[in-house]
């Protein structure tokens, strides 16, 4: 229990953390004890840890729990279990002590993993990028008071950024507390007034984009993406996070003269007679708006088909005659109604999707669904009645979704409105389109097909063309009164949304 020789004239200064019990009075339930755990310095001069030192704290009701050297000759002996080691305190039958043989303090039990002891009663604060720094208790103390108050301050700008776009990007309440929590801990700080990357950013954590994800592996990742540094990928996956975010669709009320569909009558002129051919938004009175333009700029083509579709539906039912239209404003969906995986998807990898699952999403009455495979246009049997019908569908029901229709070569090349028989090009992706028209080409049975290519906005193929691309049609039989509430539109009749020339073609799934 006693120190070695030439140490015992020597100041020692222990470190202990307690247990202080105190006392309450509650009333008629007696005497409640709280315990409190306190670190507590206790300077011992010229004089040996003893068990009546011990005595002397138990009977003030504080009970030891660690003992940590921090002054003097002991802290600069072989303390194990210090300086990082999880090595555990040797037990000791004398209640605690100091150990003459090991050079330890004990309590009489298995210590838990102590804090370092340092020379100096110093303390060792870990800034918030790792590196220790030796300062006074006090100093950390009040270093920790100004991080505590400095981190409540941005998470409150952050809080506020969020909030003023909680209703644009449909955030709730715990949604913008759970992203200002995690854009803190990964050490992200935004001003009070953002810029374009400051909002990008700030979007990209509201709407919990790569939350999965490990810290640095997310931060690395938008840091990638807001700075691409002349990295294509990133390019292009900056450019749909800014449409979707700062700049939103483009669209215009009215149409020009010269438009798509003007475009495409210059080059197969036989689709100009209404008398021998028949164009939904053309020659169906209940489509009053007329023709409705998308520009596809990304891989979206999944969403566009079944958004005009939609649009023309709306139209066929309200019967309006003033020519006015009602469209989904697919920016805003997408920002407020996507998931964050889909989010990641579209801006990181360009992923399309289902259009046929896409239609159930956004259509007011999603029943009634007629579904046709193209490949039972030339079934040998059944091929013409099944043609008939579509035919027949197409004037009650109005244009369809066409789905999974499979791209090829041959048919990226913009100069050719017309595909008819077998494309043995090679495939390049999937695509989704439109069926909105029909007409007889010395008898023989011909589509056109409304797509979102601003070089190459309608199509006309044929019975043996739409089966070899395995494309299916869908009719929505039953009336939509409206675009559902929840969804915000427009009244454009000409949209561009999304995507570079490379990025032209989308998979969908």
């Amino acid at each position: 229990m006693g120190a070695r020789k030439g140490q015992r004239d020597d100041a020692v200064a222990i470190l202990l953390l307690v247990e202080d019990h105190e006392a309450h009075d509650v009333g008629s339930r007696g005497l409640d004890v709280k315990a409190s755990s306190t670190l507590r310095l206790i300077s011992c001069e010229r004089t040996r840890l003893t068990s009546t030192m011990a005595a002397r704290l138990r009977r003030r009701a504080l009970l030891i729990l660690e003992v940590f050297v921090v002054h003097g000759p002991v802290a600069k002996t072989r303390l194990k279990g210090f300086a990082g080691s999880r090595g555990r305190q040797p037990m000791s039958k004398a209640g605690w002590g100091y150990r003459e043989s090991t050079e330890h303090f004990t309590t009489g039990q298995a210590m838990p993993t102590p804090m370092p002891a340092f020379a100096g009663l110093q303390t060792l604060c870990l800034h918030r990028r790792g590196q220790p720094k030796f300062c006074s208790g006090q100093q950390a103390r009040g270093e920790d008071r100004v991080r505590t108050e400095a981190e409540k301050a941005q998470l409150a700008v952050v809080e506020d950024h969020m909030q003023e776009k909680a209703e644009d990007w449909n955030l709730s309440k715990e949604a913008i507390e759970a992203a200002a929590q995690l854009m803190l801990s990964d050490g992200q700080s935004l001003p009070t007034d953002l810029d374009e990357r400051g909002i990008m950013l700030l979007f990209l954590y509201a709407k919990g984009i790569s939350r999965q994800k490990a810290s640095a592996e997310r931060r690395a990742e938008f840091a990638a993406l807001l700075t691409p540094d002349d990295n294509y990928h990133y390019e292009q996956s900056l450019q749909r996070l800014g449409r979707l975010v700062l700049e939103g669709e483009r669209s215009d009320s009215v149409l020009d003269k010269c438009n798509s569909f003007t475009r495409f009558l210059d080059s197969v002129p036989a689709w100009q007679d209404n008398a021998a051919s028949y164009v939904a938004f053309r020659d169906d009175p209940r489509i009053s708006c007329g023709l409705l333009e998308r520009v596809q700029l990304s891989g979206l083509c999944y969403m566009h088909a079944p958004i005009v579709l939609q649009a023309y539906l709306v139209a066929m039912h309200a019967g309006s005659q003033t020519g006015a239209s009602k469209m989904l404003d697919l920016a805003d969906y997408i920002r407020k109604h996507r998931t964050a995986r889909e989010l990641e998807d579209h801006i990181f990898r360009g992923v399309g999707g289902s259009s046929r699952a896409f239609l159930r999403q956004i259509l007011a009455n999603a029943s009634g669904l007629a579904g046709f495979a193209c490949t039972q246009m030339v079934d040998e049997v059944v091929g013409q009645a099944v043609i008939n019908r579509i035919i027949s569908n197409l004037k009650q029901f109005g244009p369809a979704l066409v789905s999974g229709f499979v791209v090829t070569e041959n048919f990226l090349e913009a100069k050719i409105h017309e595909h008819l028989g077998q494309d043995n090009s090679t495939e390049v992706g999937l695509h989704s389109m439109v069926l909105v028209g029909h007409r007889k080409e010395s008898g023989q049975d011909r589509f056109l097909l409304q797509s979102w290519w601003s070089d190459k906005s309608f199509i006309e193929v044929d019975a043996d063309y739409l089966a070899a691309q395995q494309a299916s049609l869908v009719f929505v039989q039953a009336e939509q009164p409206d675009i559902p509430a929840q969804f915000s539109t427009n009244s454009a009749r000409h949209v561009e949304l999304e995507m570079t020339v490379k990025e032209r073609l989308p998979m969908e799934m």
